[in-house]
């Protein structure tokens, strides 16, 4: 019988169990998007006893970023860092796979610099004007995410993973609720999913066949008109045929479009807002069966997240075989110890989240993450 504790195998990587550090943003990093003491502690104390780290979203272009305080792999300086996060996470056993990103119009504003690419003209802050990218913007783009992925190899990193997810840049390509585009990029879901399979194809051509590379993708986005499961599931089946080997299913869990009042400081007046974090009333493992689905009609391995660390909803889904490996995030943050109780069977002994969302809070308004729970980040 599979458990948490049983090892996986995918490709080159030999993994220990099947517990997974989610990929959390901290803003921990410096303003050139450099490895700094406190993003080594953060993930030294939480390596310990997963079988897989995702770092955090790491920016391709220096505009892309989350936070002001984002990990970037956007120049050959932000190499060295990276593998002294790479050896930090590899000498406690864990496997390092790095999230490469680009935020879109969810960047903070860069110094005069008020706009983040978009495909269409929806935006998400009321200081950051969408800017529909052009053809050689995408060019660009496919570029530097390939430049960076073969940056992440020269730093050591185990797998890549590549975020379509949450309703940044290329998530926003991916949904219907931000993307208008009239061209070749824009469409139904085949069409729609045109830019993400041409990161994928020019990745796997750099980095060969047998590198790891992981997908975030939402399963669903639960905005009226958002993107659909059965959208998620065609986009996935191209994605698996371009090259990617692991699909992190997320989800957007709930949203929506709110108009602001006029004010002459304000952008855009018209916003998008999306979570990917379950409500509370939502229990653990609720997104479950959509993790389910993509394994059942792709057949690759798939990591389920969700309000994992607290209860037996993992311990079910992955004894069950509906999931590879179950991602935990915010139960991370406030008990580093997770893990290593979880795969001794001592749950009842985690330091449980109260969801209040602190730690979302905090990275919203620029400053570094911090917990309500756990006073002691970065440990």
């Amino acid at each position: 019988m599979t458990t948490i504790n049983s090892e996986l195998t995918i490709k080159k990587m030999s993994i220990r169990n099947r517990l997974v550090l989610a990929p959390i943003t901290t803003n921990y990093g410096s303003q050139d998007g450099l490895v700094t003491n406190d993003i080594l502690c953060f993930y030294k104390e939480r390596s310990r006893d997963v079988g897989i780290v995702i770092v955090e979203a790491t920016s391709v272009q220096s505009s892309g970023r989350i936070v002001p305080g984002s990990l970037g792999l956007w120049n050959d300086s932000q190499i060295p860092g990276m593998t002294k996060l790479v050896k930090t996470i590899q000498q406690e056993g864990a496997l390092a796979v790095v999230q490469l990103n680009h935020a879109g119009p969810r960047c903070p504003p860069d110094k005069n610099q008020k706009h983040g690419f978009s495909p269409s003209d929806v935006a998400f802050r009321p200081d950051v004007e969408p800017l529909e990218m052009d053809t050689q913007d995408i060019e660009l783009l496919i570029n530097d995410f390939s430049k960076a992925a073969i940056r992440a190899v020269k730093a050591g990193f185990d797998g890549i993973e590549i975020h379509g997810a949450h309703l940044y840049l290329l998530s926003q390509f991916l949904s219907p609720l931000t993307n208008k585009r009239k061209d070749r990029y824009g469409g139904d879901a085949k069409d729609r999913a045109i830019l993400a399979l041409e990161i994928v194809r020019k990745v796997r051509k750099e980095l060969g066949r047998e590198y790891p590379i992981f997908f975030r993708i939402n399963a669903v986005e639960k905005i009226d008109g958002g993107q659909t499961l059965e959208d998620a599931l065609v986009i996935g089946s191209l994605l698996a045929d371009e090259g990617v080997d692991v699909f992190d299913v997320s989800l957007i869990a709930h949203g929506g479009f709110k108009v602001l009042e006029d004010n002459p400081k304000v952008t855009s007046k018209t916003l998008l807002a999306g979570s990917s974090a379950l409500p509370k009333d939502q229990p653990s493992g609720a997104n479950v069966a959509f993790t389910t689905a993509f394994k059942e009609r792709i057949g690759l391995p798939v990591i389920a997240v969700g309000k994992f660390g607290i209860g037996k909803a993992a311990f079910k889904a992955v004894e069950n075989e509906k999931i590879d490996m179950v991602a935990i995030g915010r139960q991370m943050i406030c008990d580093p110890k997770t893990a290593q109780k979880m795969l001794a069977g001592n749950d009842k002994d985690i330091i449980a989240c109260d969801e209040c969302l602190k730690c979302f809070a905090t990275i919203g308004k620029g400053a570094p993450m911090a917990c309500k729970v756990n006073k002691n980040l970065p440990f």
